[in-house]
């Protein structure tokens, strides 16, 4: 038998967790053809992969590169770090289905992820997907559906609970989503509008995902003080849906704990996942290997104040009223009255890693406690005028989380690895500012610093974590896997190498030790660099 490609002389760890083991792999076409000894098989190309380990290409089940995908089709920053897979349309924040008359506030909405210039050509979820698919990206994407955009599509950006007519409306165009290409739900329960929902509007919404056999990830409500009562809330669900024979695949978004004074809360709420997982809930969850979080700051802020969209965002944060209430919880929680900071957590942990205005480039990499101590102004009225000058469009890095209880997570047997970052690069538009470095990072940080240097894992064990075990969760049938017959997405990278490079003084680095990356067969990386491919397809499951 003749291969396109054979990759010889390394040890194949086939994603499965089981030790890895000297072996050649045959690609033909998109396909593995064979694993096994294939020295003396035909073969277009041979790479030799002595000393390196050769694993399916890593899955990202938790992205946000839903535009710049489209900006940027060599997906630089996830290819270069052996990605091949992302999931997109995380946290509730995502671009379709949306109404154009409804586009300006729904990019207002999602500016965390809105930071690539597109054109939203699309309304539909499968006029989205054939926008993906037009870019032509170096890698695979499989697109979740948001529950922000369904609940906007129907109702607006309004707080207000649906009726149970809108109810229905938002099940039918999630429906149509599933019908057009959307491989699961996503819910942000922290952010507006999606924080609006009540507990029956993700049930219901769920049952229709549980229903189409769907995956289902949520950013929970509450990651501090509440974050149990959050968990069980969603929990909750899906055992009520268990009760009604269908079972949900659920998943919570990069579980941890944030603020110094809830990380007592990591090892319960680990316990409480478990608890879920006993009683038969099919329960998991994503962490990224860093005890830094981020995303937009006016997420802080509460589900009301967001309502009407941004400009009544910004108007609700100039009123001196709103102001003098923050002032209130702000005394309230430095004198130990109250778990609650009006920011969310104290401006020495919040970091300015992105914002739009050119006067205020200046402040990128600065801590909120900088600014107002050069500022020798009032703490809220300081945060709330910069939020205004950018007209909400200030990405920050949360200082917020402990190492202990992030690798205490990145070990539990419930977990796998999810960078919660985009697909960037080094120049142009996606180079702005100091994004979190996960976006360079995250698989090479795991595999080399946790997996290598801390021990707290054998290699097959993390590869395991990287590769089938997100396949399964998204129900991708043909990937995650190095055997015959499955898709030919592999990594080939020297495990006494492989590191990030990326920090947060310097994020835009790729990392080291990743040699070659194959996306549907095709070479997409070699020698550590990109190729210029475009081999990647957008998935359906």
């Amino acid at each position: 038998m003749g291969f396109d490609i054979v990759i010889e002389n390394g040890t194949v760890c086939d994603g499965s967790g089981a030790a890895g083991a000297r072996a050649d792999v045959g690609i033909a076409g998109d396909r593995i053809e064979a694993v096994g000894a294939l020295s003396g098989a035909d073969a277009a190309h041979r790479l030799d992969a002595a000393g390196m380990a050769v694993c399916p290409g890593f899955i990202d089940i938790h992205s946000h590169s839903d535009l710049t995908l489209i900006y940027n089709y060599r997906a630089e920053s996830k290819l270069r770090q052996g990605v091949t897979t992302e999931c997109l349309g995380q946290c509730g924040l995502g671009v379709h289905p949306v109404r154009d008359a409804d586009k300006q506030h729904l990019r207002d909405a999602c500016s965390f992820i809105c930071g690539a210039p597109v054109d939203w050509s699309w309304e539909s979820t499968g006029e989205y997907v054939e926008a993906l698919q037009a870019a032509g990206p170096s890698l695979n994407a499989a697109p979740m559906v948001s529950h922000g955009p369904v609940r906007a599509r129907v109702m607006g950006f309004t707080d207000a609970p649906p009726t149970p007519e809108q109810l229905d409306q938002m099940c039918g165009v999630l429906e149509q989503s599933f019908d057009e290409g959307a491989v699961g739900l996503s819910f942000g329960l922290a952010y507006a509008p999606g924080a609006a929902a009540t507990t029956e509007e993700v049930q219901a919404l769920c049952r229709v995902a549980a229903r189409s056999g769907k995956h289902v990830s949520v950013h929970i409500r509450n990651e501090g003080p509440r974050v149990i009562e959050a968990l069980e809330e969603v929990i909750g669900v899906a055992r009520a849906l268990l009760a009604e024979d269908l079972g949900l695949r659920l998943q919570i978004d990069h579980l941890k704990t944030s603020g110094p004074r809830n990380w007592r809360f990591a090892e319960q709420a680990l316990e409480t996942v478990e608890g879920a997982h006993a009683e038969g809930i099919d329960i998991a969850f994503d962490v990224y290997p860093y005890n830094v979080a981020s995303r937009h700051l006016t997420g802080s802020f509460p589900v009301a104040m967001h309502a009407g969209g941004n400009e009544m965002l910004m108007g609700r944060l100039a009123d001196p009223d709103v102001r003098d209430a923050m002032r209130g919880q702000l005394a309230d929680y430095e004198a130990g009255a109250s778990d609650h900071h009006p920011l969310e957590f104290e401006p020495d942990l919040i970091q300015i890693v992105n914002l739009d205005t050119e006067k205020n480039q200046s402040l990128i990499g600065k801590f909120l406690s900088e600014i107002i101590e050069e500022t020798g102004g009032d703490q809220i009225d300081t945060v709330l005028d910069l939020i205004i000058e950018e007209n909400g469009h200030l990405d920050v890095a949360l200082h917020s989380m402990d190492d202990a209880n992030v690798e205490r997570n990145l070990r539990h047997p419930l977990s796998m690895i999810g960078s919660d970052g985009f697909a960037l690069a080094p120049y142009g538009a996606l180079s702005a500012g100091r994004p979190h470095p996960r976006s360079y990072g995250t698989f090479p940080r795991f595999l080399g610093r946790y997996v290598r240097e801390k021990g707290i894992m054998s290699l097959a064990e993390g590869i395991h974590k990287c590769t089938a075990r997100p396949a399964t969760r998204l129900n991708l049938s043909d990937r995650g896997l190095l055997r015959e017959g499955y898709r030919a997405d592999v990594t080939v990278f020297d495990p006494d190498a492989i590191i990030d490079r990326a920090t947060f003084e310097q994020p835009h680095q790729y990392p080291d030790g990743v040699q070659w990356v194959i996306v549907n067969g095709v070479v997409s990386v070699e020698a550590g660099e990109h190729t210029g491919a475009g081999a990647g397809s957008v998935l359906r499951n």
